[in-house]
Formats: structure tokens, sequence, C-alpha cells
């Protein structure tokens, strides 16, 4: 349950803080005190956005802080680690002016997630700004299964549909891998069979282009070379011809002056690197040979070359490197045998329907009871005619839904000879919280929540239903820790603690104060309930036999 609740810096709240105890606390104050801020502050906490809280100006931030006891519940897995089994728990929550929020849970940072999934088993709040929850299916199946005492099988079902839901997954990608493998695998087997065809060695297509090249323009090359050869060598006029007339012609000059002797020498050095060219020239040429059988196979290879080079797309010479890593490799005995997989996941299926069957029909036997036994507690409220039922549909998923194969959803109606139709689209506000607060007295011994709070749910009732309302609340208090911010007399007197929420003016600042009314004090109170501000001496009488 909540212990105590400290709220700085919010409205008109300064610095407020308030212990609560067992049982049923009331919660009083005249209009634009600041009593639902209480609820506002309890909200923040609950991860939501400030629904009535501003950080009150002049102040860097607004903080609310409130404690627990260790909860009945188990702690959510995500804030195992944080909370030990049996320790109480302290929740932070920071806002800044911007709009922004710092939050912890017994002084460690958390996600808004983790802190929602706490409050989920600490308290609950019940009023017109949260009827909101009532028109969520996941919400009415909760209420349902706390009902019928099956939420532990529909948390059964569902851990057994997840787990059902990640085998099928898994199962798809095992599939869809072993395709893949299965593709590469022939892809590697068609590059093993192109490897041996192709039987290549490194550097040999480079090799191929430049020999293909050279029998393709073989005519040419021999024209070509043959005129070198003459020009250089061979002809009457070439180029050695010449050069040996000029040696000749200096030898003659070196005759009579050896100045021009290493000019001599570099033209015969020049002579003989001519001569051992133009035979190089003459082997060369005489070396080459049109052989149509050969440039066949040569043009064959360097066809094949490209053609699988363009197969693989890769240049012609990483063909040979690319297709020796064609390595086989066997990827598929390392997984789970298919097989074998979708035996488990038809024996979890089984499992499931099974479950999901008891479940179904313990919903349907319990559905009936619960519907009357609402209906029971709307008619004390004063709805003359309350018409409330529980519709189970289908999912058309063969493997169901969230916690069940059925959607659970509440049907109302207020009014005679108007069908049900789903109760967050029929019910007014006032309807709602009465419906709300009808079903957490049907569930007042099995909702495990230790803390339910409700905020003014008694708008626009008063009289003979005001006390039913009182006597419900108490009642619920014997099971839980309640709050309830009421505007009337006759629940404030059914609590076992009274707290009242008062505005003050000091130094030109509204502040709202919090106290603990006791004796004469709660009786003043609830005369002021009854009689307006001018209380009177009757009023206090009848306050006082109220009390009694």
């Amino acid at each position: 349950m909540i212990s105590h609740l400290r709220i700085s810096a919010f409205a008109t709240i300064e610095e407020m803080s308030v212990s609560f105890e067992e049982g049923l606390t009331v919660i009083t104050g005249e209009t634009g005190a600041g009593k639902s801020l209480l609820v506002d502050a309890l909200f923040l906490v609950s991860g939501q956005k400030p629904r009535g809280l501003t950080v009150r100006p002049g102040f860097p931030e607004g903080v609310v802080e409130a404690s627990f006891s260790s909860p009945f519940l188990p702690i959510p897995e995500s804030l195992s680690e944080l909370i030990a089994p049996g320790e109480d728990i302290v929740i932070r929550r920071v806002v800044t002016p911007t709009g922004r929020f710092r939050q912890t849970v017994n002084g460690q940072s958390v996600s808004n997630t983790q802190l929602q999934s706490l409050v989920d088993i600490l308290f609950d709040i019940v009023g017109q700004g949260d009827n909101h929850r009532l028109s969520q299916s996941e919400v009415h199946r909760h209420y349902l299964d706390a009902f019928a005492g099956t939420s532990g099988l529909a948390d059964s079902f569902e851990v057994l549909r997840r787990e059902i839901l990640t085998l099928r997954r898994q199962r798809e990608e095992i599939a869809d891998r072993r395709e893949r493998d299965l593709r590469e695998r022939e892809e590697r087997i068609r590059m093993q069979e192109d490897a041996e065809t192709l039987s290549g060695r490194p550097g040999e297509f480079e090799e191929l282009s430049k020999t293909l090249s050279a029998q393709l323009n073989l005519q040419e090359i021999l024209l070509l070379t043959g005129q070198s050869y003459g020009a250089l060598y061979e002809d009457e006029e070439s180029v050695l011809s010449h050069l040996g007339r000029i040696v000749s012609d200096l030898d003659h000059i070196l005759s009579f002056d050896p100045t021009l002797q290493d000019v001599r020498s570099s033209l015969s050095e020049a002579i003989e690197i001519l001569k051992d060219s133009a035979h190089e020239l003459h082997r060369y040429r005489e070396s080459l040979e049109m052989d149509p059988e050969h440039l066949s196979v040569l043009e064959s290879r360097f066809n094949l070359f490209r053609r699988l080079a363009q197969k693989y797309h890769v240049r012609p010479e990483e063909l040979v490197g690319h297709l020796g890593q064609a390595m086989m490799t066997e990827s598929l005995s390392s997984e789970m045998d298919l097989e074998e997989m979708d035996r488990h996941i038809r024996d979890c299926e089984g499992r499931l329907l099974e479950i999901g069957q008891h479940l179904g029909e313990r919903r349907r036997a319990a559905s009936e009871g619960f519907s009357s036994e609402v209906c029971d507690v709307l008619r004390c409220l004063r709805i003359e005619h309350p018409s409330f039922s529980v519709s189970l549909v289908p999912y058309p998923d063969p493997l169901g839904g969230p916690f069940g194969r059925e959607r659970v959803e509440f049907l109302f109606s207020a009014n005679p000879g108007i069908p049900e139709s789903p109760l967050g689209q029929v019910a007014s506000g006032g309807e709602i919280s009465r419906v709300l607060l009808a079903i957490k007295s049907v569930l007042s011994g099995s909702d495990k929540v230790p803390t339910l709070i409700f905020d003014e749910i008694d708008s626009g009732i008063g009289g003979e239903v005001g006390e039913v309302l009182g006597d419900l609340l108490k009642e619920i208090g014997q099971s839980r820790q309640v709050l309830a911010i009421t505007h009337l007399h006759q629940v404030a007197r059914k609590g076992d603690h009274h707290l009242l929420v008062r505005k003050v003016s000091e130094g030109g600042q509204t502040r709202s104060r919090i106290s603990v009314l006791e004796g004469e004090d709660r009786v003043r109170e609830i005369a002021r309930m009854l009689g307006g501000e001018k209380i009177s001496p009757s009023a206090m009488s009848i306050a006082r036999d109220l009390l009694s």
C-alpha cells in the first residue's frame, strides 16, 4: 500500500507531505482547495503526463515522491534487479517547467515503461479522468480473469503463445537460411564445374590476350618487322650502312686529329647495339608463322575466359582467383532438424489449444455470475435497470490473441429497451464511474492491487446512493487500502481516516495545506459538508450523530 506522499512545487502546493494508513481514507475540502492535486500527483507517479499539475512559478522543478510497502504481486522482471523481495518501494518523479521528466525507483533511474509496469501492481486510480481504461479490451479481460480465477491460466496461455510465435519465426528463419544455403551450394557446384572446365592458372588470360593479339595481327607485324629490319640493316641505304660510312670518315679524320676519338667510340657502340637489335628483329620475324588451327584454339579459350567472367561479374583477369574460392561448405547439418522443430511446434500448438479451450470454458462459466453481481451493485448505486454482460469474441487467428482464444468485451445499457453496446461507447462519465466502482466492489476479494484511489466518483449523486457508495468503499477498504476524494458527507463519515485539504493565503501567496482530522475538527468538516460555510449548532449535532 502507499505509506507516504510528498509533493513539492506544483500548482498551489509549495510543499505537502502526508502519510496514509490501511482501510478507507477520505479526503475532503472546499472546491478548488487542491484535493484532486493529490490524485494528479499519483497520476504523475504512475508514469503519465501531468494531468493538472504545473510547476509552481519561481521553482526550478516540481517533485512528487511516493513510498509504498512491499507489494503482494511479483515485481516486474525488468525491475527485479532494482527491488529486492520484501523491500519497500520509493518512486520519485521530477518535472521541469519546460516539461522534461526524470524518474527513479529506489534511487535508480528507470524508463517510463518500467515505471508503468511497476505501478500496475501498486495502485489503481478510479475516477472520471481515468474512465478511458474501461474502453480497453485488455482491461475487461483482466477484470474477468480476476473474477474467474483464471489470471494464471491466461498468463500460461500467453507465455505459450509467445513461445509458439518465437518458434515459428525461428523455423521460418532456418527454412530461409537453408534455402539460401542450398542456392549457394548449387552456385558453388556450378563454379567448381566451371573452374574444372577452365583449368586456368594465374596470369594466363593476360598471356593469352597478348598471344591472340599477335596472331590476329600477324600480317601487319610481318610487314612492319620486315620494313624495320630492312631500314635498319638489310637495305642498301640502311641505317647501319650510313653509320659505317660515318665511322670510316671519322677514322680518316682521326689520322690527322684524335680529338673526335670519343665520338668515334660512341658510334661504334651504337653500331653494335643496332646490329643486335636488327638480329633480334630478324629472329622474331622468323619465329612468326600463321597457324589457323592454333588461332582457333586461342580464340576459343579467350572467349571462354570472357564468357565466364561475364557470368560471374568479374574481370577476365580476376576469373581464376574468383573460381578458386568455390570451396564446398556444408551448413545444413548445423541447424535444428526442421521436421523435429515442426513436431515441437505442433506439440506446443496442441497444448495451447487445450489451455485455450479450458480458459474459454471457465471464462464463459464465470461471465454470467460476474455480470449478475455487477448489475446488483449498479442497482444499489441507483442505475435502476442496468444491463451488463460479457462478450467473448473469438480471434480470427487459430492461435488466438493475447491471453486467450477470445477477446473479452463488456457490454452495457443503462436504459430498458436500449440494446447493449460496448461499454465505452454508450455510458456517460458518471455511469462508467459507477460501473467501474461496481466491478471493483465485485472484485474486492480477488483483485490483488493493494491500493485503490477513487477520485470524486460521487459526482452527480447524493442521498441514499451516497450512503450505498460509502458502504461500498468501506467494504472494499476491509481488504485493501482505499483513498477516496469526496464531496459527500455520506461517504466522508464512513472513512477510517479523514484528511482535509484547504487553501491558505500568506504574504500574497496561495498555498494548499493538508491535515489529519480527528475529534471536533472532523465533526466541524462533516457539518460544513452538510450545511455550507456557516456551521450551525444543529449541523454540528447532526455531524456528531453521523460520526457516532
